[in-house]
């Protein structure tokens, strides 16, 4: 940060201040600080006779009656894109040599499963609590890695969004749902329906395991990718 004028615990009140504005984020606090620092500067060579209280006031100001929200929102936007790229990176890994041939196995697999379950609701059970298993499964995983965050001291943006996987278990809600639907009872031994069945399911227990379990994992690698000060930190 191009910090000249400010001393020291002035840099540190900005922290403050950001973080009072409900600034939690560590990299968003960065960005704000190193925002208000320049704007500060930028009036004491317009204004030399400001306070410091009273130039910060001014800049953030200019933010409007949101304050930092509008910005937090928008962050939260774009660290969101980049996790759903960093989800598809790793999915089309398994849809590419020499993955795809377990892949593809798994496929035929559950194809050949279905194909053996006896028709009826007893079917249609099975396949939603597969589902449902995906779900806790997704929802354990969530909790510990939950709790690995709080044992952080800063907290940064991408983390919490690759730490906090629960809104992924409505997701595997969604086909449950689906099968309860009376019309679906007609495709059930449809070949095609199976097929396609059996593809839904491997892809997301890929999901799963991508975002449970992989990502997770790489966590520290991804932040310093994005964060240069997370190495630092």
């Amino acid at each position: 940060m191009r910090l000249m004028k400010l001393t020291q615990n002035q840099i540190e009140e900005l922290f403050k201040f950001t973080r009072a504005h409900s600034v939690e984020y560590y990299d968003l606090q960065l960005e704000l600080v190193d925002h208000l620092a320049n704007g500060i500067e930028k009036q004491w060579e317009e204004k030399p006779g400001l306070t410091f209280e009273e130039a910060k006031n001014l800049e953030f100001k200019k933010f409007g009656v949101f304050g930092f929200q509008e910005v937090v929102k928008q962050r939260r936007k774009a660290m969101s894109k980049r996790y759903r790229g960093i989800i598809w990176r790793h999915f089309k890994e398994w849809w590419s040599l020499p993955k795809i041939i377990a892949t593809l196995t798994f496929v035929i697999g559950i194809f050949t499963m279905l194909k053996m379950l006896p028709p009826g609701e007893l079917k249609k059970g099975i396949i939603s609590g597969v589902f449902i298993g995906f779900s806790f499964v997704i929802l354990f995983r969530t909790f510990k890695l939950k709790k690995r965050m709080e044992g952080t001291w800063r907290k940064w943006m991408l983390q919490e969004i690759i730490y906090e996987q629960g809104l992924l278990s409505s997701l595997f809600l969604i086909p449950m749902n689906f099968w309860n639907l009376t019309w679906t009872n007609n495709f059930m031994d449809n070949l095609y329906f199976q097929s396609a069945l059996s593809l839904l399911i491997v892809s997301m227990g890929l999901l799963l395991k991508i975002c449970g379990y992989v990502i997770p994992s790489k966590a520290d690698e991804i932040l310093a990718e994005t964060y240069p000060e997370y190495k630092i930190s």
